[in-house]
This record gives structure tokens, sequence and C-alpha cells, in this order.
């Protein structure tokens, strides 16, 4: 239970004055009754009326039974609360895109299953579309802890992170650049950001499209967050954190969906977007997954829209969107650092990648020749 939380600054805020409404897409797989209603009575309780066109619940597959009649008697209740359900197990990006179909608000506004909005969370977010309909803008995520569902909120804007990526093509938060913060008068104006996390966010819904919505070739989940982030920059969009919006959201310590055996579908998906979006940078992520790039379909029309939308290179999103982040060709040297033992005992130095091994001394492990950590 959180009261009205507005950071001081944001109330002297003033937003235009005919704002766009927006269809609320909340995509779920088995999620829990009440966590799921708590994201569905947020938006309804902390919003303007006019603002919500609807909002679409998608059910990804569910198998529990009170996600099927209980569920649809409940819908009937809601005026605005519309549900779409995928006829087989879709996967998170899919789903998204059965909701955008869907849709019937000239923006976008995706959340996940298990949030809470807090109170004036979503006029921030709409202002910035209103004033820019290629600005795609996401609210300040707010932790709400899973074991007890209480909702931490911050309301320090000189706390705020900015999202970026790693060359494993991970998603990862750093704090505002020097550049950035230079750039404004105020700690409530929105902050650009390299990439987003992926899974709260405003958009145009024609710029959506434009941007070719996401890649159809992804499955499951995974790497879309870096794919929207990346075109939206290149393709003449600003990706944007609006500090005066704030949403909660249950960060899970496992993940719902099943992967399909023998399919490594994240590393699937990444090299897709390498392929279209990371130009010769490419080879840096490549370098780390030994080159292994498999079957990861065609991706030709991928690249046909890239050049249709006449997006900018990937040297130009490095050196201009994240020049913060290393580039191993700016290294003195790369490679194994290996001893010159009997061939079979070679050992190299490594890292452990596992989440719990974050900031362990380095160790020694058989030389491998995949990249990685080596």
């Amino acid at each position: 239970m959180i009261v009205k939380l507005f950071l001081f600054r944001c109330k002297s805020v003033e937003y235009e004055k005919k704002l766009p409404p927006t269809s609320v897409i909340i995509c779920f797989h088995n999620e829990a009754w009440s966590v799921l209603l708590r994201t569905v009575h947020s938006v309804l309780d902390r919003s303007p009326p006019e603002l919500i066109k609807e909002i679409i619940l998608v059910d990804d597959f569910s198998d529990k039974d009170y996600l099927g009649q209980k569920l649809d008697d409940y819908a009937l209740k809601i005026e605005k609360l519309k549900i779409v359900r995928a006829k087989k197990r879709e996967g998170l990006i899919r789903a998204r895109l059965l909701g955008a179909a869907a849709s019937t608000a000239p923006v976008l506004t995706y959340l996940d299953s298990h949030c809470e909005c807090a109170e004036g969370w979503l006029e921030p977010l709409l202002d910035r579309i209103a004033k820019s309909s290629t600005a795609v803008v996401c609210p300040v995520i707010d932790v709400i802890n899973d074991s007890t569902f209480e909702y931490h909120y911050n309301p320090d804007a000189s706390a705020l992170n900015v999202g970026g990526f790693d060359w494993n093509l991970q998603f990862n938060w750093h704090a505002v650049p020097f550049r950035e913060r230079k750039r404004h008068k105020s700690p409530v104006e929105p902050v650009y950001s390299p990439t987003m996390a992926g899974g709260l966010f405003s958009i145009d819904k024609n710029f959506f499209e434009k941007l070719g919505t996401y890649d159809n070739g992804f499955d499951i989940w995974g790497g879309e967050n870096l794919e929207i982030s990346f075109k939206t920059w290149m393709c003449g969009g600003t990706l944007e954190i609006v500090p005066c919006s704030h949403v909660g959201h249950v960060f899970r310590s496992r993940s719902p969906y099943k992967w399909r055996t023998g399919v490594n579908v994240l590393k699937r998906n990444s090299i897709r977007l390498a392929e279209v979006w990371m130009d010769d940078y490419k080879k840096y992520y490549y370098d780390r997954i030994g080159n292994d790039l498999g079957d990861y379909g065609d991706v030709s029309s991928r690249k046909a829209l890239r050049e249709k939308l006449q997006c900018k290179s990937f040297d130009w999103y490095i050196k201009n969107i994240y020049p913060e982040l290393f580039v191993p060709g700016d290294a003195i040297a790369s490679g194994e650092i290996r001893n010159h033992g009997i061939p079979e005992y070679q050992m190299c130095i490594d890292s452990p990648a596992k989440r719990s091994d974050l900031h362990k001394p380095l160790g020694l492990y058989p030389c491998h020749k995949q990249g990685g950590n080596q």
C-alpha cells in the first residue's frame, strides 16, 4: 500500500493541456491473481480516466484455472479491460505484438504483469510523446519486494540511473553521465538513456510501427529491449527516462518462461540483433560466443527496413549516444592469457560468469578457445 508519490518538484511541472490517450498492454503467463489485479487496478486508480483508452491483458496461454473463466467474469465488470488470449504459447515478444494489434489508442504503454503504478505516473510519459512523437519514454522503476510485496519508493532524482549494455549484449544500469547532467536545468527533466530495461515504456503507435515493431524472428524473450533501444536512437528517435513517472516492479527470482531444449534462445535473438544493427561492432559479441553463430534465421527483411528508414550507423550510436562504453578494439591487446606448459595442461586466466560470482578474484581454468571470459 502506498500513498501519493510525487517528487516535490514534479508538482509544479505543467503538462500539455491535451494529452493523447493510451492503450496499456499487460502480458502475462500464469501470473498470481492478486499480483495481476494489483497491476490492473493501480493503472485504473492512479491514471486520469480520459487518458486510459483501454487496458489489454494478453494471456500467453496460461494454464491456471483462475486465469480462465474467473478472469473473464472479472473483466466484464471493468469497462476498459479487454482480454486477448494466445492460442498457443507465444513468449513475451509475440504476446506484446498481439496486444499492439488489438490496441486502438495512438500511444502504446507496456507494463509487466507484476507492477504497481504510482500516483502521477502516466501524465509525464504522455506529455513527452505529445511534445515529440519519436520520444520513447520509460518510468523510473522502483522495487517491489518479491517476498513482502512492499513498495520501495526512491524519491531521490539524483540517484537516477540510465540503461547501458556490455559486449555480451546484456543490459545493465549505470549512473547518468556528466555530459548528460550538464544538459539539464532541473533534476526532473527527462534523461537520455542509451538503452531501456524493456518491460515498462510508452511509445507512439505509428512510430512503433514505422520502426518495424519487434523483430518477429525473435523467440520467447531476450534481446528485444536492446533492439528497440538501438533502432530508436539510430532511426531518428530519442529514448528517455522520465523522473516524474514512477512504477514499482517485482523482480522475480526466476523466469516463468520455458525455454526450448537444444536452442539457446537468448543467444539466437542476440545474433539477429547484432547482424542487423551493430555493423562491424558485432565482432565483439561474436568473440564472446566463440564465433558460433549457428542458424539464426533470415534477417534480410530487417536489414531492408533499416535501409528504408535510412538509419544511422552503430558507430554513430556508440560515439554520440554511449561514448562511455569501452570498445574492445581500443584495447592495447586482447585475447587469452595462457601458460606455456604441456599442451594438454595449459591453463588460462578466467572468471566465473554467474551473478553470484561477481567481484570475485580471477582464477585459472583449462583453455577452451571459445572466448567468453577467457
